[in-house]
């Protein structure tokens, strides 16, 4: 049985880099995109009050916090675009905490079969979804890491439940063609907000000698604050999508604490740009994060560890450029290609099962 080309519905927020997130494995799906976007950030900015009610409306309808839905019209927009077909074919929605359907009977009646991926860190699972019927109901729930599982289950049973691990564009994030000399200081390199441990970054930064590290960190203004007088520190202005690039490859060591973590696409396209990662193992670190060819703290958020450690490997700057080669060959294996590959097989498994 051949793979039947899916239907994704794609969250497309604004400024967000077509080589991370989701987008990829769906182009090399050979997908048809239904993309949706948050429609009460744009009226949010005519009216704040007419935004929030239509964000609030939204909350409620799909049970989630994060939801970027306008109610009924856009599942109506969905569904007018889909085929009515005697043979089965999948609907992915692959952000499902920013879009999943509050009903799979109307999509089952056009011949569809409804597969939603979660990506929620379970620090924050029982904010983000207040109520599960927002992905519990679907065919298929596809989780991007293990760590998710007791949280999925409350709901769905275990033959509904497909864990299949976030990928990277191998052949964008690449290592770079010529390293950059070696400068006095340690390059180090941070990036975005999402469950980052910025208040213990800034209390490890603090503590690290300004002529030895430069700790390179972009994220948004209300965390910069901080990182206030912290001289090895170096914030970031908004960075294009070939700067960014430049800053992995660039990098000595991706340094990351977090405080959680399912899938993160900076620790995968650091790895595939053969930047070694040094980050705590929480969440799903363990299934993303090779300790051989990386640095894997403890989660006892200990400062002195993490300043003892960065020292180190800045008296020993060998070691993490000795890594780079086994970095990117550890992250070739979460190639969209391959791992699209399995959600092939997931696809052919749910519309076996009718």
């Amino acid at each position: 049985m051949s793979a039947p080309r899916p239907y994704v519905a794609i969250f497309r927020p604004e400024g967000f880099s077509p080589q991370s997130g989701m987008e990829p494995v769906a182009r090399e799906l050979d997908a048809e995109f239904l993309e949706f976007a948050p429609w009460w950030e744009r009226l949010q900015k005519r009216s704040w009050t007419l935004g929030n009610a239509l964000r609030q409306w939204g909350i409620r309808r799909y049970g989630s916090t994060w939801n970027a839905l306008v109610p009924g019209w856009d599942e109506a927009r969905f569904l007018r675009a889909l085929p009515r077909r005697a043979e089965l074919y999948p609907v992915h929605f692959i952000w499902g905490e920013f879009g999943a359907p509050r009903r799979v009977a109307p999509y089952r009646r056009k011949g569809a079969r409804v597969v939603v991926s979660v990506h929620c860190s379970p620090r924050r699972w029982n904010s983000v979804w207040l109520r599960p019927a927002g992905y519990a109901q679907a065919d298929m729930v596809v989780m991007t890491s293990e760590c998710q599982r007791p949280f999925v289950e409350r709901d769905v049973p275990p033959e509904r439940i497909r864990t299949i691990l976030h990928g990277v564009v191998s052949d964008y994030f690449t290592p770079p063609a010529e390293r950059q000399p070696r400068t006095d200081k340690l390059r180090l390199f941070m990036l975005g907000d999402t469950e980052r441990d910025h208040e213990f970054t800034a209390r490890v930064a603090a503590k690290l000698p300004a002529e030895k590290f430069e700790w390179r960190i972009r994220t948004a203004s209300h965390e910069k604050s901080f990182y206030a007088g912290i001289p090895s520190v170096n914030l970031l202005p908004r960075l294009s999508d070939a700067e960014m690039l430049a800053e992995y490859q660039q990098a000595d060591v991706l340094a990351m604490p977090m405080l959680d973590s399912a899938a993160n696409n900076v620790i995968l396209e650091s790895m595939a740009c053969g930047t070694p990662v040094m980050t705590n193992n929480t969440g799903g670190v363990p299934e993303y994060v090779d300790p051989d060819c990386h640095f894997v703290m403890s989660n006892a958020r200990n400062v002195d560890e993490w300043v003892e450690k960065l020292l180190w490997l800045e008296k020993n700057r060998d070691v993490a450029e000795q890594m780079r080669p086994a970095t990117r060959a550890w992250a070739e294996k979460f190639d969209w290609k391959i791992i699209a590959e399995q959600y092939r097989q997931m696809y052919r498994d749910v519309l076996a099962r009718g």
